[in-house]
C-alpha cells in the first residue's frame, strides 16, 4: 500500500517533470528568436584557395541576416581532421558551426585509421550549400583529345603515363580510379602536397595529367599550357563551356562531385539549427551567390532540410567506402 504522504511527493514530482518538459518545449522558439546574441564562428577546414573563398562569402551574407559577425576560423590540417575535432569539442550552444567540404564524411572515416572526430557522436546536420566538380587536365602535349583516346593511350603504354595526386583516398583521387577502372588501365600516380605544385609540374610537362577541381582549372587551361579533356558532373559547366563530360564521353552514370555543408556540435538545440538552416538557404538560394558560384566552378543546389543533407552524405559515404575498401586505401 502506498502511503498518502509519498502519493503527494510522486504527484509533486509528475507536475515538476511537465512542468520542465512544457518549459523547454516553450522556450526553443524563444531560443531561436533571441539568438544570436554574439558572434557567431564558422570553423573552416582551410584558410585559403577557393575553399576559404567560399565559406567567407557566405559568412558575410550571414551576418547581415543574423545581426551578429558571422568569422570564420581557419584551422587546416589532419586532412580537415584539426577543424572537425575543435568544432566538436566546442560547446553546443549555437556560437560554433563546422564548414565542411565532402571529404570530412564520404572519405576521411574509411582512408583513416585514427580520426580526430566521428560525425555521428560529434555532429548534426545544418545545411548543403553547393557542389563542385572536377576537370581532367593534361598536359598540352600529350597526343589525346578525349578521354577514350587517352584510355587508348594508357593502355597502350601500361604504367608508364604519370597522374599527380595530392590526397590518396580524395575524391579527385577516387574519381580518376573510377575512370581507370573501367578500362583496367594502369598508370603511376605521383604523390604532391599542394595545388599549385602540381599544377606548376603539369604545366612544365613534368607529369602527364591531374584530375583538378574545375574552380582551379579554369584559370590552368587558360594560360595554355595544360587541356580539359573532360568534367566529372552530370552536365557542362558555365566556367568551362566547351569541355564536354564523362557521361557525353560514354562513361554512363559518371557524376562525381564534392560538395560543401554545414555541421553543428550535437546537442546543438533544434530551433537553432533550423534556424541557422532557413538563413543559409536563403543567403545560396540569391541570384548574386548563385553567380559567384558558377563563376568559381561549383554548382548551386538546394539547401534542403537537415535532414535531407545527412540521407544526401550517408547514402555517398556508402558510395565512396565501398570503392576506397575495394581498392585497400588505408592511411595512418
Amino acid at each position: 500500500m502506498v502511503r498518502p504522504e509519498r502519493r503527494s511527493t510522486r504527484r509533486h514530482v509528475m507536475r515538476g517533470a511537465g512542468a520542465a518538459l512544457l518549459g523547454g518545449m516553450a522556450s526553443a522558439p524563444a531560443m531561436a528568436d533571441t539568438w544570436p546574441s554574439r558572434p557567431v564562428r564558422m570553423v573552416s577546414p582551410s584558410t585559403g584557395g577557393i575553399t576559404d573563398l567560399h565559406i567567407r562569402i557566405v559568412a558575410e551574407k550571414l551576418a547581415g541576416r543574423l545581426g551578429q559577425q558571422v568569422y570564420v576560423d581557419g584551422k587546416p590540417g589532419a586532412t580537415g581532421g584539426i577543424s572537425a575535432q575543435i568544432a566538436a569539442q566546442a560547446p553546443a550552444d549555437g556560437y560554433t558551426f563546422l564548414f565542411i567540404i565532402a571529404s570530412l564524411i564520404v572519405t576521411n572515416p574509411f582512408v583513416y585509421e585514427k580520426l580526430l572526430y566521428d560525425i555521428d557522436r560529434d555532429f548534426v546536420p545544418v545545411a548543403m550549400m553547393s557542389k563542385a566538380g572536377f576537370a581532367f587536365l593534361v598536359r598540352d602535349g600529350l597526343p589525346v583529345r578525349s578521354m577514350t583516346e587517352l584510355a587508348a593511350h594508357i593502355k597502350a603504354r601500361p604504367g608508364k603515363l604519370t597522374i599527380g595526386n595530392i590526397a590518396p583516398g580524395s575524391l579527385a583521387h577516387l574519381a580518376t580510379e573510377l575512370y581507370l577502372q573501367s578500362f583496367d588501365g594502369k598508370v603511376e600516380l605521383v604523390p604532391y602536397r599542394t595545388m599549385p605544385q602540381v599544377v606548376q609540374d603539369l604545366a612544365r610537362g613534368d607529369i602527364d595529367a591531374f584530375m583538378s577541381p574545375i574552380g582551379e582549372a579554369k584559370p590552368t587551361v587558360a594560360g595554355g599550357k595544360v587541356r580539359a579533356l573532360a568534367i566529372t558532373t552530370a552536365e557542362r559547366h558555365d566556367s568551362l563551356p566547351d569541355v564536354p563530360t564523362m557521361i557525353e564521353q560514354g562513361y554512363a552514370d559518371f557524376d562525381v562531385y564534392g560538395w560543401y555543408g554545414v555541421l553543428a556540435p550535437k546537442r546543438t538545440p533544434r530551433a537553432i539549427v533550423e534556424r541557422m538552416n532557413r538563413e543559409i538557404a536563403s543567403v545560396t538560394s540569391a541570384p548574386e551567390y548563385r553567380e559567384r558560384m558558377i563563376s568559381l566552378g561549383a554548382i548551386p543546389g538546394d539547401t534542403g532540410t537537415p535532414e535531407s543533407f545527412e540521407t544526401i552524405y550517408k547514402a555517398e559515404a556508402r558510395r565512396w567506402g565501398a570503392l576506397i575498401r575495394r581498392l585497400g586505401i588505408r592511411l595512418e
